[in-house]
């Protein structure tokens, strides 16, 4: 805001400068004007008026409006550029403003995602130390811990995949069983989120595929989990694939969630971008996941792009 004041007080105190310098010189010039037709005048021996309508000063004349206009037209050039360049400026800090803050608030929701679950496990490494429990206590503790660590393991994994993106990340290519590799996925986050509702539309004969597998396991495990999260709980997700005629695969996830403003379709890819507002977001998350679904799927040169689902809801297209 205080950059935006700023470069508008300049904007305005450079258009005025240059407005009073054009004025200056125009007046200048129309004394120099002056001063070479009383010139011309005595050099021919007659009066001003006469001068004024001879060869000579229709020669001057041409000579000094050509002068004012070179001089209106490197400043206003001159001001167009200043114009350009603080636009330019103004553009790039108020990006430099917006990474920040998501550099902020990615700082501050990996701190809460980090926090919980070591704070979780640390509670049940305590009660287990300082209590004697039944088999069924033990039993819900281990699985509340469990669920708290895969947590935690699955947002290092993430973490780590994100920075090996930034560095020139390349595939290694392998064969994937589609089918068993959605099932783990499935089993693992419905044991994070029990009243989860998942649904798995890929044939137990899936062709096999080449590709990055923990490449396509972080970007099958990112979309489920974001489907879940901003979903109404018990809605349900539905993950299918299919071979198309052109020999690439298809996955699709699809929700019956609030959806994604169409407008945001390519910003929700940003890295540490997480769609609505900080202050009113109840969905926990890093702005990480879909940033590492387009980094994989682009590694390993394919597409995804965003549907609306139908009657609410969306839909992620990979094709590989």
């Amino acid at each position: 805001m205080k950059f935006r004041i700023s470069s508008s007080i300049l904007i305005g105190y450079m258009m005025l400068a240059f407005g009073w310098w054009a004025i200056l010189l125009w007046r200048s010039n129309e004394e120099k004007l002056h001063l070479e037709t009383e010139l011309l005048a005595q050099k021919l021996s007659i009066n001003y008026e006469l001068a004024l309508k001879t060869p000579e000063y229709t020669a001057l004349f041409a000579k000094h409006k050509r002068y004012a206009w070179m001089v209106i037209g490197e400043g206003l050039f001159f001001v167009c550029c200043l114009i350009l360049g603080l636009m330019i400026v103004r553009r790039s800090a108020q990006k430099e403003v917006a990474l920040a803050r998501q550099r902020r608030n990615f700082l501050l929701s990996i701190t809460h995602e980090l926090k919980s679950p070591i704070a979780a496990v640390r509670l049940v490494l305590e009660t287990f130390s300082k209590r004697e429990l039944t088999k069924a206590q033990t039993q819900q503790l281990t699985s509340g811990g469990l669920r708290d660590a895969t947590r935690l393991q699955n947002l290092v994994q993430d973490l780590l995949l994100a920075a090996r993106l930034e560095d020139s990340w390349h595939p290694h290519y392998e064969s994937i069983h589609l089918t068993k590799m959605v099932t783990e996925c499935i089993e693992s986050l419905q044991f994070r989120f029990p009243l989860s509702v998942i649904h798995q539309e890929i044939a137990e004969d899936f062709p096999i595929f080449q590709a990055d597998k923990s490449g396509i396991n972080a970007v099958i495990m990112n979309l489920l989990e974001n489907a879940i999260k901003y979903s109404p709980k018990g809605s349900p997700v539905v993950i299918s694939a299919q071979n198309r005629k052109n020999g690439h695969l298809r996955i699709s996830v699809s929700d019956q969630g609030q959806g994604i403003p169409p407008q945001e379709y390519q910003t929700v890819f940003e890295k540490f971008y997480r769609l609505g507002n900080e202050e009113t977001r109840q969905a926990t998350g890093t702005g990480l996941g879909l940033y590492i679904v387009k980094q994989v799927v682009t590694a390993h040169e394919g597409r995804i792009k965003i549907e609306a689902n139908k009657p609410q809801g969306t839909v992620f297209l990979i094709d590989l």
